[in-house]
């Protein structure tokens, strides 16, 4: 019996971009607990090793790059190490997650226990997406926590047979997705997306180098409590809400009136795959439509529809899609979405729970990005939330990333259904101010919001002259026709002269 099996689409994807990066940061995920309690490495061990066994991803390598090679046995990698501070046990946790994975040998998990007191413990957990996912990562500390117990207790291990394993769903995945089906997707996915940019530029054309840094905000368990009922009030979902402050923020950045997402769908409306382990995820592209100057409500609106028919053509392979929509190819940006944007209902990031102990997650900021940005909140059980920012710090500077998550939070605060977006989004830099200054005196009118279009306020080609002059002369800066012509928005030239997210 072969042990050889097709890959899924996203692995074919994933093992493509590990070869081109082989260092693995945008191609894992990193979690580190600090377990207080008689922690048992032993029984540890033998709960990693009982997972090991159930699991077949987490015996799969991938040693020629098309199909992926199930192992009938494998040890899990499992280290031990005694320091003498938390501090110490946080560079080695750095230093772990920094060491590429081997995709040809394995293994593509690595659990490391950090002992820094008999009863104080710091668990790194670092794994390669291609055998976990998101959810996947959930299962896995639900039943290691199982299989610790029983180990623990000498009781046996009550984990039910899985019906299937990951190479049937990617066997699956392939069938369903027939030439037709993938033909009608493709079609509705290039008509939705079609006239829309897709480089959204938050920071001028640089490589990204893939050196991952980790930002985030705590929201108060009154504002955390407010966008629920917010969203509660609204009949919307937390996510629509929270989604759609995100592309207000992103937009005003930008200078852009449409902004692109990427959310993560989790493709496991089959059953009989919940408590599978694998890389089954999709990225699908989030419209977030900010033309108009709508309410809050308005945009709501518009972000719940998006959502929603997203999600109806989820099918279609991200990377099939890039191919389809052919964007021009540039090394400085991933194509078709740059941000990625993620929400996790409380219970819902993974849990971790070992027997006798006490086991919390401290807000440490690893050094990971799997993507150039990514914004992910969290709700947390003491009813505040995290807005983590994941960023490629090689493009964006810690200073940006602060600016964005103050500005998100500044969006939250003041939602409200009747506010037009364009009360969301007041100048916040000096030269925003500067040239709503100088749109109004040009047009003559009493004041220009920074996302006011300069066309439909009534300008014309020749005042866009005196603009240009005006910008020469206050800013010292050049603003040629075409620019403005490109960013009729004060936003969208402040963000052309001057790209605050650039790195240093």
């Amino acid at each position: 019996m072969t042990n050889a099996f097709p890959m899924s689409f996203a692995q074919q994807r994933l093992c493509f971009l590990h070869r081109v990066d082989p260092t693995g940061a945008a191609h894992s995920s990193a979690r580190c607990f600090r377990v207080t309690g008689p922690l048992d490495t032993e029984d540890l061990r033998t709960a990693l090793e009982a997972l090991v066994a159930r699991h077949e991803p987490l015996r799969t390598v991938f040693p020629l790059g098309t199909h992926q090679h199930v192992l009938k046995q494998a040890r899990g990698d499992m280290r031990v190490v005694d320091v003498a501070t938390e501090a110490e046990a946080l560079r080695h946790a750095e230093a772990l997650v920094s060491q590429p994975f081997d995709l040809e040998h394995g293994p593509l998990l690595r659990l490391a226990v950090h002992r820094v007191e008999p009863e104080t413990h710091l668990l790194v957990f670092f794994v390669h997406l291609l055998v976990a996912d998101g959810w996947s990562q959930q299962v896995f500390f639900e039943e290691l926590a199982i299989a610790y117990q029983a180990a623990v207790t000498g009781a046996p291990t009550t984990l039910p047979e899985l019906p299937v394993q990951y190479v049937d769903w990617a066997a699956w995945q392939r069938e369903q997705l027939t030439e037709a089906r993938r033909a009608e997707l493709s079609r509705w996915w290039r008509q939705r997306l079609s006239g829309i940019p897709l480089v959204l530029d938050l920071v001028s054309p640089r490589p990204a180098l893939g050196r991952g840094r980790r930002m985030h905000r705590v929201l108060s368990a009154e504002l955390t409590s407010a966008v629920h009922a917010f969203a509660s009030a609204e009949r919307q979902t937390v996510f629509t809400v929270l989604s759609a402050a995100c592309g207000v923020v992103l937009g005003h950045h930008s200078g852009r009136q449409q902004v692109l997402l990427g959310l993560a769908v989790a493709n496991r409306d089959l059953p009989e795959v919940e408590r599978v382990l694998g890389f089954f995820v999709n990225t699908v592209v989030l419209q977030v439509d900010l033309r108009g100057n709508p309410t809050f409500r308005e945009l709501l609106a518009r972000v719940s529809e998006a959502t929603a028919a997203a999600y109806a053509h989820k099918d279609l392979p991200f990377e099939q899609l890039v191919a389809d929509l052919a964007p021009p190819r540039d090394p400085t940006r991933s194509p078709v979405v740059q941000v990625n944007f993620a929400y996790h209902p409380t219970g819902t990031a993974g849990v971790l729970g070992l027997h006798g102990c006490t086991v919390t997650e401290p807000r440490w900021d690893l050094p990971t990005a799997k993507f150039e940005l990514t914004l992910r909140v969290e709700d947390r059980g003491d009813g505040t939330c995290t807005v983590w920012a994941e960023f490629d710090e090689s493009l964006f500077d810690a200073s940006f990333i602060d600016d964005l998550l103050t500005s998100y939070e500044e969006v939250l605060r003041a939602a409200a259904p009747e506010v037009p977006l364009s009360s969301l989004r007041p100048a916040h830099t000096t030269t925003e101010q500067r040239l709503t200054r100088i749109f109004a005196d040009v047009l003559g009118v009493t004041a220009v919001a920074p996302h006011d279009d300069f066309f439909r306020l009534g300008g014309h080609s020749l005042q866009l002259i005196d603009v240009a002059a005006r910008v020469r002369t206050e800013l010292g800066r050049d603003l040629g026709l075409r620019e403005l012509y490109q960013n009729p928005t004060a936003a969208g030239a402040a963000a052309r002269l001057e790209r605050t997210g650039a790195s240093r």
